[in-house]
């Protein structure tokens, strides 16, 4: 892999690029198909919320009441670290 997860850490917003497998037919078909199979090359952003040496894992929503003290999160992912190929720690000035 020639990302380097070093970089990122917990809390920072992280654009990944990545690999999925494509396929999962709805009904049944012939197992015979020409041609190589082709997979997915995805891209997602968002807030990484635990990494580890199999995963990262991404929420791309966040919500925050400070009146309660709480963090919530929507649309988490979690992606295979053999997967990814592109990783960018995004910077912001707020």
């Amino acid at each position: 892999m020639a990302v380097k997860l070093s970089a990122m850490k917990e809390g920072d917003i992280t654009f990944i690029e990545w690999e999925d497998s494509y396929g999962c037919s709805a009904r049944w078909e012939d197992i015979l198909h020409e041609g190589e199979p082709e997979a997915l090359i995805c891209k997602s952003v968002g807030w990484v919320t635990r990494k580890s040496k199999r995963f990262i894992v991404i929420v791309p929503h966040m919500a925050e009441n400070g009146y309660l003290g709480v963090k919530q999160g929507c649309g988490d992912m979690a992606i295979p670290v053999a997967a990814i190929f592109r990783l960018k720690v995004l910077k912001f000035n707020a």
